[in-house]
C-alpha cells in the first residue's frame, strides 16, 4: 500500500497546486453571480419560466422551485428579461460586483392555479429532460457531454401509470429489464452486459432486493463502461442505472394515489411536501406506499411497504444539507428461475416448445422471502467561492434477510422436472463516503469545469449461509402434485448443516475530470481514476478459518470530444471509456489474476432543436473485454487469463413534441455480442439474453382546451428479438412484442387513469425462463392537495 499512498499524495499535491493557481486567476477576473427566484402574485414558485440577460445571449429557465442562477458574470449592470409565453414580460436591472452574489425575487402577474394548468398543457417536450448532475458528476448539458444516457422522467412514469420498477425501464432504448433474482431483485441488460441496480443518487446502494418506484423522481440509464467516475462492482461494461430520488421543494403540495387492477392489485401511495419554516429554509418531503398483488399464475403474491422521508435545510447562502432515508419491507413469494442442463438434448429449439404450463408456478406461496432493505443518504453542498463548490456525500444501506426460501427447478427432459429447495440467510451493509470539489473557471480564453473527487466504500457481508437440497421430481405436463408446504420445506432443509461466514471488502478511489472548452463549440473531456481494492478474505465461522484475501490497484482513463456543429442545437461526439472488474481467482503459481477490463470506443450525434421540442441521439459503440478467465486447455483444473468478449452496435433515441400536448418517444438498439476467445464450447457463441434488436415507443396526447380539457390518451409498444437462454446457444428465448395503453384525465385537483398492459396477451419469458405477466387492467385515482 506504500505505493498507493505515494501516488495519492502526489495526485492531491498536484491538484491542490493547480487549484491554487486557478483560484488566484479567478480572483483577478472579478466576476460575480446572479441568483433569483420567480413567483406568482400569490407567492407560489413559478417553474419553466424563461430568464434572459439582454444583449449577452445568455439564458436559462427556472427549476421546479422557481429558481435560476447565472455565474461568471463580469462586473457591471445587466437587464434581466423574464417571460412566459402569452404573458406580460418583466424586465429588471441588476448590478453585479466581483466575488459577490446578487439575489432578487421577481413576481409574475399570474395565479398559481393558471400557471399549474399551463405547465400541464404546455407544448414543451416534457419527456426530453436531459439535465443531470450525476452522469459526469458535474453540471453539464446533454449536448456538451460526450457520453450517451437516457432519462426516464417522472412525467413519463405517471402517464404510463407505473407501479413497478421493471415497467419504468421499458422506455430505456437498447435495454431489457425482465431478469429477476428469486427475491425479486431486478437486473438490466445494457449493450450486451448484465448490471444490477446498485446506484442511487449517484452513489452506491447495494440493494439485493426489489425496488419500489414511489420515491423515484427519475431514472438515468448511463451507457458504456463507467469505471472512471463510478469505480467497480456497482456498474457493468454496458453501463449503469442510477435511480434519483424525490427531493423536498419550497411549496406545500401533496398527492395521494390509489391503484387497483388485475391479479388483486391494491396499491396506496402518498407524496407529501411541506416547508417547515416560514423562511422556507427547512423543507420536508415524505413518500410512502403499500403494494399488494397476486399473480397471473396459480401461486404468487407481493405485500410490500415503504416509507421514505427527505429533509433539506439551507443553513445559509453557502451551505445546504440534505438527509433522506428509505425503509422497505418486502414480503413476496419467490420468483422461479429455470435451469436446463443441455437444451440440445430436449429435441427442441425454442423455449416456448417446452410443455410447461404458462400459468403454473410449480411452487407455492410458502416458498417465500421476507426482507428489510434500508438506505440512509446524507449530502452537504457548500459554495466555497463563485467558482468552487464542495459536495460531501455519505450513504449507509443494506438488507436484513434471515430467511429467504427458494424453489429451483431443473428441466430434465420433455416431461420431468427435478425440484430442489433452498434457504439463504443473508445480512449485509455498505458504507460509502464521497467528497467532490467542482470548479468552473477560465485559464486564458478556455473555460474549465473541473471535478476532483475521492470515495471510500466498505462492503460488509455479515454472517450468512446458503443451504440447498433435492426435494422431488415431478411430471410437469400433468396437473397437481406441485404444492410445497412450509412444513415439508423446513423438514427438508433442517437435515442440512449450516456453515455461516462473513467477509469485508474496502474500495478506495481518487478521480479527476476536466471538461475544457477549447472554443465555444469544441469541448474536450479528460478523466482518470486511480482505484485501490482490498478484499480481507472470507471467514468460515464454523471451521474457524479465514481464506486469504488480496489487494489490487487499477487506473481507469476516459476521454471525450464534442464539437457543436450548431451551437446548443447539434453536436458530434466521441468517447473512449474504460471499465474494470476485480477477481480473486489465482493462477497455477498461486498469484491473483489482474483485473478484467473493458474498453469502449463510441461516436455519434446529438440534437436538441425546435425550442427543446425535439431531442435525439444516434451512436455507434464498440466494446472489447480483455483479460477474462477461461479453463487452461492444458490443465483444466486451473484457469488462464486470455479470454476476450466483444459487443458492438448502434443505438438511436428521439423524444419529440411536434404539436402542443403531443409527445413521442422512440428508441432502437442493435447489438452484436460474441465470446471471441473462450472455452471451447463457448467460443464464437453469443452471450445469453442479448437480443440483436430492441425497440421501444410511447405516444401520448392531452387535450389542452375546451370542455374536455385535461383528457389524454397514451400508447406504447416494445419489441425484443429472439435471444439465447444459455451461453452455449442450445435453446432460444423467442422474440416478443407487447403493447400497452392508458386513458387519463388531469385536473388541478385530481387525476384519474385507466391502463391496459400487454393488450395482445403475449406470452414471453425473461432471461432465466421466468414467464411474464399476461394481459392486465389497471385503474388509478390521485387526489392532489
Amino acid at each position: 500500500m506504500n505505493q498507493l499512498y505515494k501516488i495519492l499524495t502526489f495526485l492531491f499535491l498536484a491538484l491542490f497546486s493547480t487549484s491554487v493557481v486557478v483560484l488566484g486567476h479567478d480572483d483577478a477576473d472579478k466576476t460575480g453571480t446572479v441568483k433569483g427566484k420567480v413567483t406568482t402574485n400569490d407567492n407560489q414558485s413559478a417553474a419553466e419560466v424563461t430568464v434572459l440577460i439582454k444583449g449577452t445571449g445568455k439564458g436559462t429557465t427556472t427549476n421546479r422551485s422557481g429558481e435560476f442562477e447565472f455565474r461568471k458574470l463580469k462586473e457591471g449592470t445587466y437587464i434581466l428579461q423574464v417571460s412566459l409565453t402569452g404573458y406580460e414580460t418583466i424586465e429588471q436591472a441588476v448590478a453585479v460586483e466581483g466575488d459577490k452574489t446578487s439575489e432578487l425575487v421577481l413576481q409574475l402577474k399570474l395565479s398559481h392555479k393558471q400557471l399549474r394548468e399551463f405547465v400541464v398543457t404546455t407544448g414543451a417536450n416534457k419527456f426530453a429532460t436531459k439535465e443531470s448532475e450525476y452522469v459526469a458528476k458535474m453540471s453539464l448539458e446533454n449536448l456538451e457531454n460526450p457520453q450517451v444516457y437516457t432519462v426516464i422522467t417522472s412525467e413519463l412514469m405517471k402517464e404510463q401509470m407505473v407501479v413497478d420498477y421493471k415497467t419504468a425501464l421499458r422506455g430505456a432504448s437498447g435495454t431489457t429489464t425482465l431478469a429477476q433474482a428469486g427475491n425479486g431483485r431486478p437486473y438490466t441488460f445494457i449493450r450486451g452486459f448484465i448490471t444490477g441496480n446498485f446506484i442511487r443518487n449517484g452513489v452506491g446502494a447495494y440493494q439485493y432486493s426489489g425496488v419500489d418506484p414511489v420515491n423515484i423522481d427519475h431514472i438515468e440509464v448511463i451507457k458504456g463502461p463507467s469505471g472512471t467516475l463510478f469505480g467497480t462492482g456497482m456498474v457493468s461494461y454496458g453501463g449503469l442505472v442510477n435511480r434519483v430520488t424525490k427531493k423536498p421543494m419550497e411549496t406545500f403540495r401533496g398527492e395521494i394515489t390509489y391503484n387497483t387492477g388485475s391479479y388483486g392489485l391494491n396499491r396506496l401511495s402518498a407524496d407529501i411536501n411541506t416547508p417547515l419554516t416560514e423562511d422556507k429554509r427547512a423543507l420536508l418531503r415524505v413518500n410512502a406506499a403499500f403494494h399488494g398483488q397476486g399473480s397471473f399464475q396459480d401461486m404468487g403474491y407481493e405485500k410490500n411497504y415503504i416509507i421514505a422521508p427527505s429533509f433539506k435545510y439551507k443553513v445559509n447562502d453557502r451551505l445546504t444539507v440534505l438527509a433522506d432515508a428509505e425503509l422497505y419491507q418486502r414480503n413476496t413469494s419467490s420468483i422461479v428461475n429455470y435451469n436446463i442442463i443441455d437444451g440440445s438434448q430436449l429435441g427442441i429449439k425454442d423455449f416456448s416448445e417446452l410443455k410447461l404450463d404458462y400459468k403454473r408456478s410449480y411452487s407455492s406461496n410458502d416458498v417465500d422471502t421476507r426482507l428489510t432493505n434500508y438506505n440512509v443518504f446524507l449530502q452537504a453542498n457548500y459554495r466555497i467561492s463563485s467558482s468552487w463548490t464542495s459536495q460531501t456525500l455519505f450513504t449507509y444501506n443494506g438488507v436484513d434477510a434471515p430467511e429467504q426460501y427458494f424453489m429451483n427447478p431443473t428441466i430434465l427432459d420433455n416431461t420431468r422436472m427435478a425440484r430442489s429447495v433452498a434457504m439463504l440467510s443473508d445480512r449485509y451493509h455498505t458504507v460509502q463516503f464521497q467528497q467532490n470539489f467542482n470548479g468552473d473557471f477560465h485559464i486564458g480564453s478556455m473555460r474549465n469545469r473541473l471535478l476532483i473527487g475521492f470515495d471510500a466504500i466498505e462492503y460488509a457481508q455479515d454472517p450468512n449461509y446458503y443451504i440447498s437440497t433435492p426435494y422431488d421430481t415431478i411430471d410437469y405436463t400433468q396437473p397437481g402434485g406441485t404444492y410445497i408446504s412450509k412444513g415439508n420445506l423446513k423438514n427438508a432443509l433442517d437435515t442440512l448443516g449450516m456453515f455461516p461466514g462473513d467477509q469485508k471488502i474496502y474500495n478506495y478511489g481518487v478521480y479527476f475530470n476536466d471538461v475544457i472548452n477549447l472554443t465555444d463549440r469544441l469541448i474536450v473531456m479528460l478523466s482518470v481514476r486511480l482505484d485501490a481494492y482490498n478484499d480481507k478474505g472470507y471467514r468460515d465461522l464454523a471451521a474457524g478459518v479465514t481464506y486469504e484475501g488480496y489487494k489490487k490497484m487499477k487506473a481507469s482513463p476516459k476521454v471525450g470530444v464534442v464539437y457543436q456543429l450548431v451551437k446548443d442545437k447539434l453536436s458530434l461526439f466521441g468517447n473512449y471509456q474504460n471499465g474494470f472488474n476485480y477477481t480473486g481467482a489465482k493462477n497455477e503459481q498461486g498469484k491473483v489474476f489482474k483485473p478484467e477490463q473493458a474498453y469502449q470506443y463510441e461516436g455519434g450525434i446529438k440534437a436538441d432543436i425546435w425550442e427543446n421540442r425535439v431531442s435525439a441521439s444516434l451512436s455507434y459503440y464498440d466494446i472489447l473485454v480483455n483479460d477474462k478467465l477461461r479453463a487452461n486447455p492444458n490443465n483444466p483444473t486451473f484457469q488462464v487469463q486470455d479470454a476476450t468478449q466483444s459487443s458492438k452496435g448502434v443505438e438511436a433515441e428521439i423524444t419529440a413534441s411536434p404539436l402542443s400536448n403531443l409527445n413521442l418517444m422512440l428508441g432502437y438498439g442493435y447489438n452484436e455480442s460474441e465470446y471471441t476467445k473462450a472455452d471451447k464450447d463457448l467460443e464464437g457463441k453469443r452471450p445469453y439474453s442479448t437480443p440483436k434488436h430492441t425497440f421501444s415507443s410511447w405516444l401520448s396526447y392531452r387535450i389542452g382546451q375546451g370542455a374536455v380539457k385535461g383528457f389524454g390518451i397514451g400508447a406504447g409498444a416494445n419489441y425484443v428479438s429472439e435471444s439465447f437462454f444459455d451461453d452455449a446457444n442450445t435453446l432460444i428465448l423467442p422474440s416478443y412484442f407487447i403493447v400497452s395503453s392508458t386513458l387519463f384525465y388531469e385536473h388541478p385537483s385530481f387525476r384519474v387513469g385507466l391502463k391496459l398492459d400487454n393488450l395482445t396477451n403475449q406470452q414471453y419469458w425473461g432471461p432465466w425462463g421466468q414467464p411474464q405477466a399476461l394481459r392486465s387492467f389497471g385503474a388509478s385515482f390521485a387526489l392532489k392537495i
